[in-house]
């Protein structure tokens, strides 16, 4: 317009006359006929109370091109003079943290249009927050547990300015609005539950079986980190021989969403009893990455059980609501699994001793069973033979009653009888004896614990099933041997022929 040119071409700024003189300048704009610069000069001298320059103020200056090009210092000037005029107080910008620099106490953020798709193309501000105005902005994300990480959508308050070293503009932050961060993080958190409902995901997994015996174990988080220690240390000093597989990958940052969902499905191919999703504990800045919809459904739709230690002690993340198990911390995800294993173990060990404790008190209430038998055996023989002497003793009686030429007669009879009697007393003891060994010896080949003591023992599959033929277990299958004085547990490496030709051996891990 004729009065800005005027204005530059005097050389004067006028944002120091205060918002009355800006407010005057926009009257003065509005002027068609200040088409000349020193009737426009003139006219902005009457109204400010200035004096103008003769010929001066219309002279280009020295090494001024004749066609009014300007200098890169005067370019400068101007647009810092618009900026004043679009942003005449501080101005509030929200957008997405795509990088975060920290140097000498200040920091330097990298802010894109959080609407726009990432990559090239996406609108950008670079962002500065000097070490002056840091301490109270830090301490208030801290006080909710927040960090400024790359993948944070934030509201910020700051002034606009143009860095002439670097020719770009500069917005330097001075205030940002917590609320609204922890709201929007909060508000995407509940939409993607609610979204996860409604398709039949945010469950899933809690409804996938859990092994008996979870001894393949798949860990997703970055490798050599304090949450990967803590979480196999507790599995070494189990004792068992677990078989682990890590798949590493970074748990923070823009790009840890994808690595942590594509190491959940890559791990697939391990076959793994559960997987662990783990990390040491941080801000809830930190832990974003696990709160992000690639996580999420990549839990969610995994064939296996997955666990989570994420280490912290807030509101959980959206991987913890998806996942079977939410652990508090890496420590205390490998004591779940150490503790599933133990207490399998302590129920087989219960389930032997109960069986152990039942064949007794089978084998007692048998033995009282024969001794009643036997004795009940001995009473019927004893009446058998008290019947026999009473009969005896009549027939003796009737033959001294009759005549003793019939007793003499009757002699040879008399003994032919005793000792058909006696060989019947005799059969009948023999038979109740050889009765009770037999049902002794049922008795005996029928004690399992007589059994492992002549060296035989018993052979279950993973499954708890009685092993009765070669064919009921393959290579690799683990099998549990009971033996007189404990259990054997074992990985079948090969498997014998009738024809017992050698295929292999069987490796034994107590």
């Amino acid at each position: 317009m004729p009065v800005r040119k005027a204005s530059e071409a005097m050389q004067f700024d006028f944002s120091r006359l205060g918002d009355d003189a800006n407010d005057h300048l926009e009257e003065l704009d509005e002027l068609d006929h200040l088409d000349e610069p020193g009737v426009a000069m003139a006219t902005v001298a009457a109204t400010f109370g200035m004096s103008v320059p003769a010929a001066r103020a219309i002279e280009p200056e020295p090494g001024a091109t004749a066609d009014g090009a300007l200098t890169v210092a005067e370019f400068y000037d101007r647009v810092k003079y618009a900026l004043r005029m679009e942003f005449p107080a501080d101005a509030w910008v929200t957008g997405e943290i795509r990088k975060v620099t920290v140097s000498k106490g200040n920091r330097y953020l990298e802010l894109a249009d959080h609407h726009a798709p990432s990559g090239r193309g996406a609108a950008t501000l670079d962002v500065a927050c000097w070490a002056r105005d840091w301490p109270l902005i830090g301490a208030e994300l801290r006080s909710v547990g927040m960090e400024l990480t790359a993948g944070l959508v934030v509201r910020i308050r700051g002034r606009v300015s143009v860095w002439e070293g670097g020719a770009r503009l500069r917005f330097s932050m001075t205030d940002l609005d917590v609320a609204a961060l922890l709201g929007g993080i909060a508000a995407a958190r509940r939409k993607l539950l609610v979204a996860l409902g409604q398709e039949g995901l945010l469950h899933a997994n809690r409804q996938l079986p859990l092994p008996l015996v979870p001894m393949r174990i798949a860990i997703v988080t970055s490798a050599g980190s304090e949450a990967y220690r803590d979480f196999t240390g507790q599995l070494k000093r189990s004792g068992y021989a677990f078989d682990v597989r890590l798949e590493a990958c970074l748990v923070q940052g823009l790009e840890a969403p994808l690595q942590i969902a594509g190491c959940i499905r890559r791990v697939h191919v391990f076959n793994p009893d559960v997987i662990v999703v783990i990390r040491g504990g941080g801000g809830k800045g930190d832990l974003a990455a696990f709160d992000s919809e690639d996580v999420a459904r990549a839990i969610a739709t995994s064939r296996y059980p997955v666990w989570t230690g994420i280490g912290h002690t807030g509101d959980q993340s959206v991987a913890d609501e998806v996942a079977q198990r939410a652990l508090i911390t890496p420590t205390a995800c490998g004591q779940a699994i150490v503790l599933a294993v133990t207490t399998y173990l302590d129920g087989i060990d219960a389930r032997a001793n109960a069986v152990g404790d039942r064949c007794c008190a089978a084998l007692q209430r048998l033995a009282g069973r024969v001794d009643e038998g036997k004795g009940r055996l001995a009473q019927a023989a004893r009446h058998e033979l008290d019947q026999a002497a009473s009969a005896l003793a009549l027939a003796r009686n009737r033959a001294m009653h009759g005549a003793i030429v019939g007793t003499e007669r009757n002699r040879a009879t008399l003994a032919r009888q005793c000792r058909d009697v006696a060989g019947i007393a005799r059969h009948m003891f023999a038979t109740a004896d050889e009765r009770h060994a037999h049902r002794r010896a049922v008795l005996d080949a029928y004690d399992p614990r007589r059994q492992l003591a002549r060296g035989w023992s018993l052979t279950r599959g993973a499954d708890g099933r009685i092993l009765r033929s070669i064919g009921d277990a393959g290579t690799g299958d683990r099998i549990v041997t009971v033996l007189a004085d404990g259990t054997l547990s074992s990985r079948v490496d090969d498997v014998r022929e009738p024809d017992g030709a050698p295929k292999g051996h069987e490796e034994t891990t107590p």
